[in-house]
C-alpha cells in the first residue's frame, strides 16, 4: 500500500527495531510508510537508508567540525525535554520545513500527550547559558532513528545540523547499536541529501531488502512510473484536441488514512480535463494498481477538521499544486487502460457543459 500508518499503544526496542528495519518511520505518536512525496513542484519516491554503525567512523573532515564546535561550546545528552527554548528553534525553521508541518514542537514529538510510546532522546549546544542547536533521535535495542535537527542560523559557520547528526551517530556507535537510520532520501537530487556525507548508506529496495545505495535504480521506484504514465496520457489527450493540466496533489495520503479514506482523492498527479455540472473532471495513473482513473472530484467543504498539521508555504503559493482537501464524486474508470481512459475523455468532450481548464 502506498500509505501505511500505526498507532502502537505499547512499542518494546526490539520491536521498534523490527518497524525501521521494514521501512517505517516514526511521525509524533505514529509510525508511518509512505512512498511518493509532493515537494519543491516535483513528485519524488522516498528511499529508506541507514548506516552501519559497526563501519562507521568520521572522517578528517568531520573530525574538524566535531573539534571546532567542541572547542567553543558546551554539549549535552539527555532524555527529549521541549522548552520555550526549544520552541523558538523550532519557529525559526518552520519556515524552512516542507511538507505539512507540526504548529509546535511539542506536537512533532508527541502530539500534545503527556508521552509515548519512543524513548526518544535529545543532543543540546550551548553557548554559555544559550541554545543553539538540539537534536533528536530515537533509541531502538539495536537500531537508532534520527528525527529532528535545529539550529541557531546566526551560528551558521559551525554547521551545527552536521554536528547533532554526527553526534547521534557517536552516541549509537558508544552504546553498542548496530543501524543508524538517518531518515530518507528522495530518488532524484534533492536537499535531502546531505544525509549522504555521513558515511556510507544502504537503501530499502521495492523488494523489502536492504541493499548497498551505489545499486539505487530510479527507474524502479513508483514515481518514476507515475511520470512515465502521466507523459502518456498527456500527449494522448493533447492529440484529441483536448488541454489537459497536470497538478501534484499533495494531499493523496489522506485517501489511505481513516475510516473516512474511501471519500477522498488518492491520486499524487490528477491531470484536470476541465469541469462540468458535476465538477471537476481528473484523470490519472493509480499508483497501486497501474491502472488509469476518471472521475470527478470536489472541494472538501470540512477540510479543516481531517487536517491536524499546516501545510508548507509552498503548497500555497506554488503553482504546481492542487492546493485543497478534495473528495471523489462519481467514478467513470478504475483500473482501465490508456486507451480505456483516452475514449472516454472524448466522449466528456462532446458534453454541452463540458469545458476545458483552458476555457475556466
Amino acid at each position: 500500500m502506498l500509505v501505511q500508518t500505526h498507532f502502537p499503544r505499547s512499542l518494546s526496542r526490539a520491536r521498534y527495531d523490527q518497524y525501521l528495519a521494514s521501512g517505517w518511520f516514526r511521525g509524533s505518536v505514529m509510525l508511518y510508510k509512505m512512498d511518493l512525496l509532493c515537494i519543491d513542484e516535483r513528485l519524488f519516491s522516498v528511499v529508506n537508508i541507514r548506516m552501519n554503525l559497526e563501519h562507521y567512523a568520521p572522517t578528517a573532515r568531520q573530525r574538524k567540525v566535531m573539534r571546532r564546535v567542541e572547542s567553543r561550546f558546551t554539549v549535552t545528552y539527555g532524555h527529549a525535554q521541549p522548552n520555550a527554548n526549544k520552541e523558538a528553534l523550532y519557529a525559526q525553521h518552520k519556515a524552512r520545513f516542507k511538507g505539512f508541518i507540526h504548529n509546535t514542537l511539542s506536537e512533532y514529538l508527541s502530539a500534545g500527550f503527556q508521552g509515548t510510546v519512543f524513548d526518544t532522546r535529545e543532543v543540546c549546544v550551548y553557548d554559555g547559558d544559550r541554545l543553539i542547536a538540539v537534536s533528536y533521535f530515537d533509541l531502538g535495542d539495536q537500531s537508532m532513528a534520527s528525527l529532528l535537527g535545529l539550529y541557531d542560523e546566526g551560528y551558521g559557520k559551525y554547521s551545527l545540523g552536521t554536528y547533532t547528526l554526527l553526534k547521534e551517530a557517536e552516541y549509537g556507535k558508544r552504546t553498542g547499536r548496530k543501524w543508524f537510520y538517518p531518515g530518507y532520501i528522495l530518488d532524484q537530487q534533492s536537499d535531502f541529501d546531505y544525509k549522504l556525507k555521513l558515511g556510507a548508506m544502504e537503501h530499502y529496495t521495492a523488494n523489502k531488502r536492504w541493499a548497498k545505495l551505489e545499486n539505487f535504480k530510479p527507474e524502479t521506484t513508483t514515481s518514476f512510473k507515475i511520470r512515465e504514465a502521466t507523459e502518456a496520457l498527456m500527449a494522448g489527450l493533447k492529440s484529441l484536441g483536448l488541454y489537459p493540466k497536470p497538478w501534484l496533489y499533495p494531499y493523496f495520503s489522506m485517501g489511505y488514512m481513516g475510516p473516512w479514506s474511501a471519500f477522498f482523492l488518492r491520486l499524487p498527479v490528477p491531470v484536470e480535463l476541465g469541469h462540468d455540472v458535476e465538477g471537476m473532471l481528473v484523470a490519472g495513473v493509480d499508483p497501486e494498481t497501474s491502472g488509469y482513473t476518471l472521475m470527478h472530484i470536489h472541494p472538501c467543504p470540512d477540510a479543516s477538521q481531517f487536517l491536524n498539521m499546516e501545510p508548507s508555504s509552498e503548497f500555497q503559493t506554488g503553482e504546481a499544486y492542487l492546493n485543497h482537501l478534495y473528495q471523489t464524486g462519481d467514478t467513470l474508470l478504475a483500473q482501465g487502460s490508456l486507451d480505456d481512459v483516452l475514449e472516454l475523455a472524448a466522449r466528456w468532450a462532446q458534453r454541452p457543459d463540458a469545458l476545458s481548464p483552458q476555457c475556466d
